[in-house]
């Protein structure tokens, strides 16, 4: 009989029943309790041993791909609930869709169509992005909120965010302006 696991090098009959029931739930609570196995146990194997570690990234990524799947058919072929109850039954269904489902995945599939548009005011408006270390305009770059980008530069490397372009404060003097040392005419 050929192994259909995703884990051929975990020979540990918990750990394999763990990383079985985290892809099915996608939670450690719960897969700990489907398995029978102590959540200590779990993170005990994380922190020592390093296939398991690598197993569990496999199941992480495999739990995630149960999770898109199911956002898809919940944003693009609904589900049915039961509507027009009488006497504790249903008079019918009705097909819902989940529009937050669907933008989340529009985000995900088209980011450069779809993603948060931010308009940047004040010092901020004044800030030169391309002035930016490389690896916060990276952070930028994958979708990440310009605005905390910056804050957490602020917090972390203050000194890593260029100074802002401000406008001069005084304003030049025009003809009808007196300048430096100058009196206003009389009206």
């Amino acid at each position: 009989v050929m192994d259909e696991s995703p884990f051929p090098k975990i020979a540990h009959p918990q750990q394999r029943a763990f990383l079985a029931a985290f892809i099915e739930t996608g939670n450690v609570r719960s897969a700990c309790e489907v398995a029978k196995v102590g959540r200590s146990s779990h993170y005990r194997w994380l922190a020592k041993d390093p296939g398991y570690r690598e197993a569990f990234d496999v199941a992480k990524e495999c739990a995630a791909d149960l999770l898109e799947a199911e956002a898809y058919r919940r944003a693009v072929h609904g589900v049915e609930e039961p509507v027009g109850w009488y006497k504790g039954k249903p008079g019918g269904v009705v097909r819902k869709y989940s529009d937050v489902l669907l933008i989340f995945l529009l985000k995900v599939l088209r980011p450069e169509k779809y993603r948060e548009r931010v308009e940047l005011r004040g010092a901020l408006a004044n800030l030169d992005l391309s002035q930016l270390p490389d690896h916060l305009l990276e952070r930028i770059a994958n979708g990440e909120h310009p605005l905390s980008v910056l804050a957490s530069a602020i917090d972390e490397e203050p000194k890593a965010l260029p100074a802002p372009n401000r406008a001069p404060t005084t304003r030049p003097p025009t003809d009808d302006t007196p300048g430096p040392g100058e009196a206003h005419a009389p009206v």
